[in-house]
């Protein structure tokens, strides 16, 4: 038995069959009440009131079960439904009396819905041996307790069984595979988005390093080459140490706030080197440092905003990037007023919005995002970033 996350495509996948197979059953009481009264005359009292229990019960809690947050419930009443079911079918000789039925017995319709909940928690080879230990049970009842003349041949009508109910329990086999194969690709598309993050997160280091060697450290060898007055080539070259001074590597511990906000405006940049940031600060932040992490993730997170709405928002559309910069926090807010879409209608694979933005700020320890769109009224992403 595997236990998955309750919001991967397996298991949603799982708990829907579940309700599938609760339900197929209390639909299948409601429609042979009348068969399981009628036949119980045939059988021995303790059977029919202890194989009604064993075979509808644990289904019903199945279904319900499908609803609560942990599975493990789910993968036992699944369990329990498809071994009891076997189990109330093995009792049957021991109380039968002998009376011929006029029709088929009432527990042989559902053998492939024990074999449905048997794939919902078990393997596959072990799925279709319960299939059959619940199939060749129920057949013999029916060609051994029916009257002779509604019998017909036994092989036949039980191939005809197992082929009928291996068509369902094989279609629930590949739902189950397919969801896992799905959450193995949204894994893996999770992690090549991360990897994009990170080296998206270099690109941005690597921009504002070589702005600043052209802005200051060759401007600065260039007034020297070009035998500039000594004192503004030493006023220049300071300038150009104290930049670098502000400018730390990839492996830092933390940013200073203007390291901070030149690393955010290289992220902007990147996605639209056209659009300004407003930056609001306030004076006891000029020596704070914040831990890289954040600092990273919400670059990452920005440039990605602004690229959708550079996609999807329209070429008429106005964009604004507000940065605020407290000792105990950082907030971007990217907004546009552009055509907007329906936020709940983005499909949760979609790695632009829901990765790339939502997901990775939802990953970051005190990161929060809020996304708010609609159609014809523009899109507000705000990110923020809590100590």
């Amino acid at each position: 038995m595997t236990t998955r996350g309750n919001d991967s495509a397996g298991m949603r996948i799982t708990r829907l069959f579940a309700r599938f197979i609760g339900s197929g059953y209390v639909f299948y009481l409601a429609l042979m009440f009348r068969d399981i009264t009628t036949q119980a005359a045939a059988m021995s009292t303790w059977w029919t009131w202890i194989a009604v229990p064993m075979v509808f019960g644990p289904p019903i809690v199945l279904g319900l079960a499908s609803f609560h947050g942990d599975p493990t419930p789910m993968y036992r009443a699944a369990a329990a439904t498809a071994l009891l079911f076997v189990v109330a079918a093995l009792l049957w000789p021991l109380a039968w009396d002998g009376t011929l039925l006029a029709a088929d017995a009432w527990i042989s319709t559902i053998p492939g819905l024990a074999g449905l909940a048997a794939a919902l928690t078990w393997r596959p080879p072990w799925a279709v041996a319960l299939l059959a230990a619940a199939v060749v049970p129920v057949q013999l009842i029916n060609h051994y307790c029916r009257m002779p003349d509604r019998n017909g041949l036994f092989l036949p009508d039980l191939m005809f069984a197992l082929s009928f109910c291996l068509i369902f329990v094989a279609a629930a086999l590949m739902a189950m595979r397919t969801g896992r194969l799905l959450d193995r690709t949204r894994t893996a598309a999770h992690a090549s988005a991360a990897a994009a993050a990170a080296a998206q997160s270099r690109s941005v280091q690597r921009a504002r390093f070589n702005a600043l060697i052209h802005d200051w450290v060759m401007s600065s060898l260039l007034a020297a080459a070009r035998r500039t007055a000594r004192e503004e080539v030493r006023q220049q070259a300071g300038l150009a140490l104290v930049k670098l001074g502000e400018s730390e590597p990839d492996d830092i511990e933390g940013y200073t706030t203007a390291v901070l906000i030149a690393h955010l405006r290289t992220a902007v940049a990147d996605a639209d080197d056209t659009l300004e940031v407003t930056v609001h600060t306030h004076d006891d932040v000029r020596d704070a440092s914040f831990p890289s992490d954040p600092v990273r993730v919400l670059g990452a997170a920005v440039t990605e905003a602004i690229r959708n709405s550079v996609l999807h928002a329209g070429v008429d559309a106005i964009r604004r990037v507000d940065l605020t910069v407290e000792p105990s926090g950082i907030d971007i807010v990217v907004t546009d007023d552009g055509i907007g879409f329906d936020p709940a209608a983005v499909a949760p694979h979609r790695l632009g919005l829901s990765v790339s933005i939502i997901g990775r700020l939802r990953r970051l320890t005190g990161g929060t995002v809020d996304v708010r769109s609609r159609p014809g009224h523009g899109t507000t992403v705000r990110m923020s970033w809590r100590a």
